[in-house]
């Protein structure tokens, strides 16, 4: 056991291991640094996607309100009461 670590150990301070372990750490940044931009942007995503939720619920109640006042006189036909003027 104590001889396959000294071994490895050998290995990795060999100028080929030193490269090697170079070439992993930098890749390992670099799958690092994609998966953390990829996470942020499904986040961005869906902050985004709520965010058209609530401008299309504003939007929404913001018509009913408009028709809510428009329809607020007694006095006027509706819209849909186009038979009642004859």
């Amino acid at each position: 056991m104590i001889a396959a670590a000294v071994i490895a150990l050998k290995w990795l301070a060999s100028p080929i291991g030193r490269y090697l372990l170079v070439a992993l750490l930098a890749a390992g940044a670099v799958s690092g640094i994609y998966l953390k931009g990829r996470s942020e942007g499904r986040a961005a995503c869906i902050a985004e996607g709520e965010k058209d939720v609530i401008r299309t619920i504003e939007r929404a109640n913001d018509a009913r309100a408009a028709a809510d006042r428009r329809n607020a006189d007694d006095g006027r036909l509706r819209d849909d009461d186009t038979f009642r003027r004859d």
